[in-house]
């Protein structure tokens, strides 16, 4: 397990160093859980230590006005009703 964790530090250090350089590429394909961590650690390494609280309210307004753009949430909704109708 201590191999894993050692490795797991390394890479974040790596995606780091490229994040410094402005390599956003460095980003791509992570889970967002830890895209989020390295950006937070790299906002951490260069002083930005204020971190605003996320307003839920605000967060679940803006994903769905997201939705409402990718059409996802009239899909997510007719197959909402589509699974009632089958149950009923």
């Amino acid at each position: 397990m201590a191999n894993l964790m050692t490795a797991t530090s390394f890479v974040k250090q790596q995606i780091l160093e490229e994040l410094k350089q402005g390599n956003m590429d460095a980003l791509k394909d992570l889970p967002p859980i830890i895209a989020m961590e390295c950006g937070i650690a790299l906002q951490n390494e260069v002083g930005q230590q204020e971190v605003e609280q996320l307003n839920s309210e605000a967060l679940g307004k803006t994903m769905l006005e997201r939705m409402a753009d990718t059409g996802i949430k009239e899909q997510i909704i007719k197959r909402i009703e589509e699974e009632k109708k089958g149950t009923s």
